[in-house]
C-alpha cells in the first residue's frame, strides 16, 4: 500500500481513535476516573486487559502507517543535502522499514497505559467484553466509514455556514458603508 494511502487512512483511523478518547476523557465519568486512577499505579493485569482493549477497539489500527510515515520522513529529510539521493533514499527506507515495524508493539503498550491509568481493571474488562462482542466489532468496523462521512459532512456543513457568515459579514459592513 502506498505511503500516503496508509497515512490518509491511519488520519481517518486515528480522528475516530482521537474522538472517542475526547469523548470519554470529557465525559463526567472520564474526568472523575482520571484524577482517581492517576493516584496509584496501574496493575500489570490492568495493563493488560488495556492492551487487549486497544486491540479490540481498533485504536491499535490507527497507527498502522505512523512507524512507516515516520521511517519515510527520516529518509526523506536527507534531501535537503542531496536531492539526487531521491530514489536511494526511498530505496533505504523501504530496507530498513520493517526493522522499525516489529516496534509496533511499544504504541501498543503505550494505549494501553494509558487507559490502564485511568480506567480500572473492572471497567477496562466491560469494555472489553463489548468490543468483543457482536455490536462492538461492528462499531469497530464500521467507525472509520462513520468518520468519514461525518467529516465529509461537517465538512460541507462548514462550507455552508462559512458562506452564509461571509453574506452575513457583508451585510453588516454595508450598514457601516463599505461595500465588499
Amino acid at each position: 500500500m502506498p505511503s500516503f494511502c496508509r497515512t490518509r487512512r491511519a488520519s481517518g483511523l486515528f480522528a475516530a481513535a482521537a474522538l472517542s478518547a475526547a469523548l470519554l476523557v470529557g465525559s463526567p465519568l472520564g474526568v472523575s476516573m482520571a484524577h482517581a486512577q492517576q493516584a496509584a499505579a496501574p496493575s500489570a493485569a490492568q495493563v493488560e486487559t488495556a492492551r487487549k482493549l486497544v486491540l479490540a477497539n481498533g485504536e491499535a489500527r490507527a497507527f498502522d502507517g505512523v512507524i512507516g510515515n515516520i521511517v519515510d520522513g527520516a529518509a526523506l529529510s536527507f534531501l535537503q543535502t542531496n536531492p539526487d539521493l531521491v530514489q536511494h533514499l526511498r530505496e533505504a527506507a523501504i530496507a530498513v522499514r520493517p526493522e522499525f515495524e516489529k516496534r509496533k508493539d511499544e504504541i501498543i503498550d503505550m494505549l494501553a497505559k494509558v487507559y490502564a491509568q485511568r480506567f480500572s481493571e473492572a471497567e477496562l474488562k466491560d469494555a472489553l467484553t463489548f468490543y468483543t462482542s457482536p455490536v462492538g466489532k461492528k462499531l469497530v468496523d464500521e467507525r472509520p466509514i462513520i468518520v468519514q462521512d461525518a467529516l465529509r459532512q461537517i465538512q460541507a456543513w462548514g462550507a455552508e455556514l462559512n458562506g452564509e457568515a461571509v453574506e452575513r459579514v457583508r451585510a453588516e459592513m454595508r450598514k457601516k458603508g463599505f461595500d465588499l
